[in-house]
């Protein structure tokens, strides 16, 4: 049932994602113009992003998704509407700033993207998201997967306490219902918000929208996620409450405080409107990442060839069961009389200690290795970059079947150039060629 709601919040996001934007003005030009969407309480959670591998999830149109990009993030952003991604990717074109965008149902996104080996630094989800998520433990599962360790997950949302109330302010939902809530549709919140929203200035647009397509909510309770994200593995570093919601005016006579923080009328007490979340992904047992000893990176030493030739078993395990356990360890030996010593090879190592390690042969790589215990860190995109600081164009043979190494090189830039129905030993097992320029 969670997946079919989820399809008919997507057709109603779809209707709704046009009239929004229609009050926004030409935000191609705010961007280019400098404009930020960013509140401080969300730079404050996710802290320095330059050079990080940001995932935004449910990233709507993508203007946030460009603020944080323009921070220096390499961002990628998810959302299950085709008319947000279609009109995040046309953002990102015509401002200039540089974003990747993915159209995807979430859960069925994190299916693939832990399949493939993708890792993040950081993980940012912002106001609105979780209520269209039909079950939070998949939605935290997720988040703990594709987080390298030591990465950080950043969530600010609206309260749920403030869900109990109509737009009048009387008590009328259950906190935290165990069923989804049925709507008449994704409403135009825009509108309703005026300038709060439309931070490049309010257009009339779109009047008098209505959702043709029905939307269903899950109201998920503070303790539902706290407790998702723990059972997810996640460690809770902060929860902070706020008597006031960054930009939107979702109740009657609400008062902006400044800075567009909308809070309930004078007259009314101060209530919970919205939260935020920090928490952090443990590191692995080697302790690699965000303020953790550094990767070093040097050629290697003949007396750590057992502990390379663990790394390549381990790692061949994990990357090529479809060689059986017969031939791997049959190739491991070749590895050790024979590839080994006539390789250029590059250990990284943390606190000295080796955790992976990569085989050159002039410009081409001959084999990447990392120990499976600490895949994720950053250990392998260390060793290419450093491959490549020091060599220039790269080249590299890639099993077609390791789908996760092919996602890994083409987004280090590496680009097919052939391929092979063998392996180089004759095998009916299918080689991709990939090259990397200068």
């Amino acid at each position: 049932m969670g997946n079919d709601l989820h399809e008919a919040n997507r057709l109603s996001w779809n209707a709704a994602t046009v009239a929004h934007n229609s009050h926004k003005g030409d935000q191609a030009a705010f961007f280019r113009a400098g404009g930020s969407t960013l509140y401080p309480e969300e730079i404050g959670l996710l802290g320095d992003v330059a050079g990080l591998e940001l995932l935004h999830l449910q990233c709507n149109s993508g203007q946030d998704s460009l603020s944080l990009a323009r921070l220096g993030a390499r961002v990628t952003g998810v959302d299950i509407s085709d008319e947000a991604i279609a009109f995040a990717t046309r953002l990102s074109e015509e401002s200039g700033i540089a974003a990747s965008f993915e159209r995807s149902d979430l859960f069925e996104w994190f299916e693939r993207a832990v399949a493939d080996g993708r890792r993040f630094d950081r993980v940012f989800a912002s106001y609105g998201t979780i209520c269209w998520l039909s079950d939070l433990g998949v939605w935290a599962r997720g988040i703990a997967d594709v987080l390298r360790p030591g990465g950080r997950f950043a969530f600010i949302e609206f309260h749920p306490f403030a869900m109990v109330f109509d737009p009048g302010w009387k008590p009328h939902y259950d906190y935290a219902p165990k069923k989804p809530v049925a709507e008449a549709g994704v409403g135009d919140y825009v509108a309703d918000s005026g300038t709060g929203l439309a931070i490049g200035g309010y257009q009339e647009g779109v009047v008098g929208f209505t959702n043709p397509h029905p939307s269903f909510e899950f109201n998920w309770g503070i303790a539902d996620v706290i407790q998702a994200l723990i059972d997810s593995g996640l460690r809770i570093e902060r929860l902070t409450e706020y008597p006031y919601a960054n930009g939107w005016v979702g109740f009657e006579g609400m008062r902006d405080l400044g800075d567009r923080r909308m809070a309930p009328p004078a007259t009314m007490p101060s209530l919970p409107l919205m939260y935020s979340i920090a928490a952090a992904k443990p590191e692995g047992k080697q302790g690699a990442r965000d303020g953790a000893a550094p990767i070093a990176i040097r050629p290697w030493r003949p007396e750590e060839g057992e502990r390379l030739l663990a790394i390549w078993l381990a790692a061949s395990r994990v990357g090529h069961p479809f060689l059986g356990e017969a031939r791997l360890l049959e190739q491991q030996q070749l590895v050790r009389d024979t590839y080994l010593p006539m390789a250029d090879n590059w250990v990284a190592a943390i606190d000295g200690q080796v955790v992976g390690f990569i085989g050159l042969i002039e410009n081409f790589i001959g084999g990447l290795f990392v120990d499976p215990d600490i895949h994720g860190a950053g250990i392998g995109r260390a060793l290419v970059e450093d491959a490549a600081a020091r060599l220039g164009p790269l080249e590299v043979s890639v099993y077609a079947d390791n789908q996760a190494a092919v996602d890994f090189y083409r987004r280090r830039g590496f680009v097919e150039t052939a391929r092979k129905e063998t392996d180089d030993e004759g095998l009916p097992f299918a080689v991709i060629e990939m090259t990397r320029s200068a």
